[in-house]
């Protein structure tokens, strides 16, 4: 090949691939359901003291997208949150492939581990140590179902779409493999909270049971979560327990002016 059609050849190469990474940036850009890398504060709810820190991100995949958190907490225990999921068109939320999450004591030994598989529908709430118990199930997964991370990333998504009312599915451990028709409602005043600077719209998490409703609801901790609406409704700050049972957290986005907000006085646990 000529010197010159050669360079022609590898010029119309370079600009092929600079337009498919400059779609595909765009892309995930234009996608509302993706999240961004996060670095997180956590404190304990009852005192606004600081009990750990976190960071959470997302790494994209040939197929598929891998959402990864690691949470430390000062007292030496750790968890680690792993999910994959399927992406569809951009303006369809992503579907859940599998989803692991496990909790560690201070000494590196394995506390507590959460999994879900949506192709099989094989779930497992496990204890370890002197108490260990395990629950194993095999479920059926709607394909709106969401676990940890990624029912952030769905509930972000439709609050992009303009969504009032959201609903989906969540995977829980109750203490057994459950599946439950969640429903979130966006209020239509925002609010102001102590954590994290700006106008928010929170957000509480409201399980449906069935006709269990009345039995069950008064016993399901409350779970409530935050959106900055001015930065294209990010997630800013949740409130929570670490797993069934396990310690109630409050999980906020590491902001400037984090340090001004904890030496403020004290922000009363959720209501």
């Amino acid at each position: 090949m000529p010197r010159r059609c050669r360079a022609r050849f590898f010029s119309l190469i370079a600009i092929s691939v600079v337009v498919a990474v400059s779609s595909n940036a765009l892309a995930a850009a234009d996608n509302p359901f993706e999240l961004a890398n996060t670095d997180i504060t956590i404190y304990a709810p009852d005192t606004d003291q600081v009990i750990g820190h976190g960071h959470y991100k997302l790494t994209h995949l040939e197929d598929a997208d891998l959402i990864e958190g690691d949470n430390k907490y000062l007292n030496g225990e750790f968890d680690r949150e792993t999910q994959r999921v399927e992406l569809t068109s951009n303006e369809m939320p992503p579907l859940l492939i599998n989803y692991q999450h496990e909790f560690y004591n201070a000494d590196g030994s394995v506390q507590y581990l959460e999994s879900l598989d949506e192709a099989s529908g094989a779930a497992v709430c496990q204890w370890f140590g002197p108490s260990a118990d395990v629950h194993s199930s095999k479920l059926t997964v709607p394909p709106d179902t969401y676990a940890g991370a990624t029912q952030l990333a769905l509930l972000v998504g439709r609050l992009r779409q303009g969504s009032r009312d959201i609903t989906f599915h969540s995977f829980n451990c109750l203490p057994g493999p459950k599946i439950v028709a969640v429903k979130a409602s966006a209020p239509t005043a925002t609010v102001t909270w102590q954590q994290y600077p700006g106008d928010l719209v929170k957000l509480e998490m409201i399980p449906d049971f069935g006709w269990l409703n009345a039995l069950i609801a008064p016993f399901v901790p409350h779970v409530y979560a935050w959106f900055d609406p001015g930065a294209r409704f990010n997630y800013v700050g949740g409130h929570f327990d670490r797993f069934y049972k396990g310690r109630r957290v409050l999980m906020v986005r590491s902001h400037e002016g984090a340090q001004a907000a904890q030496s403020s006085s004290p922000q009363p646990a959720p209501q």
